[in-house]
């Protein structure tokens, strides 16, 4: 594991450990709201106790994908060595909406390059859109 791999594991584990402490602060006042009993904190303190399920989902979602790419990176490397992303200048305008307009290719490689692409040029939703469907490709091509 290289210092940047270290370093994101890091960060990410920094974050998770902050998101965990933030839900059971946020537990805790919403049990301390449900239990006063009045109809308005009743309330409230039901809301509050949503913001930790949408918090751990979330963060689960995060964690998910990210080993999943990673672990799809991996991969093309060991395929395909380093991959080649396309240098474009973010700010060619022209040339960020013609790789927008393109369709997201159809196998895994292709996908994932595409995605990374996207990343590189700050379309970042759309170059996890690819991703995404990059790692659905490659579960549906590692079956095969």
């Amino acid at each position: 594991m290289n210092f940047s791999n270290l370093r994101t594991v890091a960060g990410v584990a920094v974050m998770a450990a902050l998101l965990a402490l933030y839900i059971v602060f946020a537990a805790y006042q919403a049990a301390l709201l449900v239990a006063s009993g009045q109809p308005l904190t009743l309330v409230y303190g039901l809301a509050l106790f949503v913001a930790p399920i949408i918090g751990m989902w979330s963060l689960v979602r995060e964690l998910v994908f990210g080993r999943q790419a990673g672990q799809l990176l991996d991969r093309y490397v060991a395929e395909n060595g380093e991959p080649q992303i396309p240098i474009i200048n973010r700010r060619d305008r022209e040339a960020v909406d013609a790789l927008l307009a393109a369709p997201i290719p159809g196998t895994w490689q292709a996908a994932l390059i595409h995605g990374l692409t996207l990343d590189t040029v700050g379309r970042r939703r759309e170059g996890r859109a690819a991703v995404r469907v990059a790692i659905k490709l490659g579960a549906i091509d590692s079956r095969s």
